[in-house]
């Protein structure tokens, strides 16, 4: 038994180094195109750091293990905003100067309850899979437009396109850091899923609280390990981003892929009480910054007591 434990610590070992190298990568790519952090971290990051989930859903999906697809969405959503932002803002508050971020979460919120309406009737079949496909081709063109914007503006000034040079080798490394940081992140999160369920089954966890808890937490370990690599080297935007833009890719790609493997059944208990729970606290960040400007660490606590108090209420509720 102790081989499964070695993996695991190997897998969050490459998840550190995975995530410093993406970061580095991302912040120098926002650097030379004059793109905000927080479109980088909501674009180039957060489809990447969203691979894990997607994966496991989807293959999970074609084994016919359909409620875990869906629990493992919505359980990455919900840790995502309570146990990930809660940690990175507790840890240093984050400043929300950016319309970006309003009109990003507004989206999600929306898109949080159209998944609701889309579940209510105990399926996410192929014709909702095309709804979210839909929903996520419009996230996808808003972001092509702001990405076009923001370089058209970047490229007319003269005075920071003079500031800013680079060679081809630097790119080519930076190209490089960026998948190999990408690549690490994955098998990190693999290995920290594959031999975390091993080692929770061995300690007679529960079925549903694994899918629910330990698989979303795993495969959400990319999103926390870059945001906190991010906020360590001074690119809170970016970490914001990431966040922002997973939870929206979880509710469109995540699920929309799945569902087009096949139907997703949706239990009662994602009715009443995941999805809801999702939607809470992602209003808990997204409504109060519109008046503070900022997410501080009294929020970021009440985030993270949200995430801990769900947690306990599975854990009570299935044991």
């Amino acid at each position: 038994m102790l081989i499964p434990y070695i993996l695991f610590f190997i897998g969050f070992i490459l998840l550190i180094k995975g995530g410093d190298l993406f970061v580095d990568a991302a912040t120098w790519f926002a650097k030379v195109t004059g793109l905000p952090e927080v479109i980088i971290g909501a674009t180039i990051v957060s489809l990447a750091t969203t691979l894990p989930e997607t994966m496991f859903s989807a293959l999970s999906a074609v084994h016919n293990e359909t409620a875990m697809s869906m629990g493992n969405a919505v359980g990455s959503i919900i840790c995502n905003t309570g146990f990930v932002l809660g940690i990175c803002n507790i840890i240093k508050p984050s400043k929300v100067n950016s319309r970006i971020f309003y009109v990003k979460g507004i989206m999600l919120l929306l898109y949080v309850v159209i998944l609701w309406v889309l579940a209510s009737n105990g399926v996410i079949g192929h014709l909702s899979s095309l709804a979210l496909f839909s929903m996520l081709a419009i996230y996808l063109l808003f972001n092509v437009e702001i990405v076009r914007y923001k370089i058209t503006k970047f490229q007319n000034n003269k005075k920071r396109k003079k500031e800013i040079s680079f060679s081809f080798k630097e790119v080519l490394f930076q190209v490089f850091q960026f998948f190999f940081g990408a690549f690490l992140i994955l098998v990190g999160a693999n290995l920290l899923v594959d031999y975390g369920v091993i080692i929770a089954e061995h300690w007679h966890m529960p079925t549903a609280i694994i899918s629910l808890t330990l698989i979303a937490l795993g495969t959400s370990l990319p999103e926390l390990i870059t945001s906190i690599s991010a906020i360590r080297k001074g690119h809170a935007a970016l970490s914001m981003g990431n966040i922002l833009g997973s939870n929206i890719l979880n509710v469109t790609m995540t699920i929309g892929v799945s569902a087009n493997f096949n139907d997703l059944i949706v239990n009662p208990q994602t009715l009443a009480l995941d999805i809801p729970v999702a939607f809470a606290l992602n209003f808990l960040l997204v409504i109060p910054a519109f008046f503070t400007k900022r997410i501080n660490r009294f929020q970021a606590l009440v985030l993270l007591l949200g995430y801990f108090s769900y947690i306990i209420f599975l854990l009570i509720y299935h044991i």
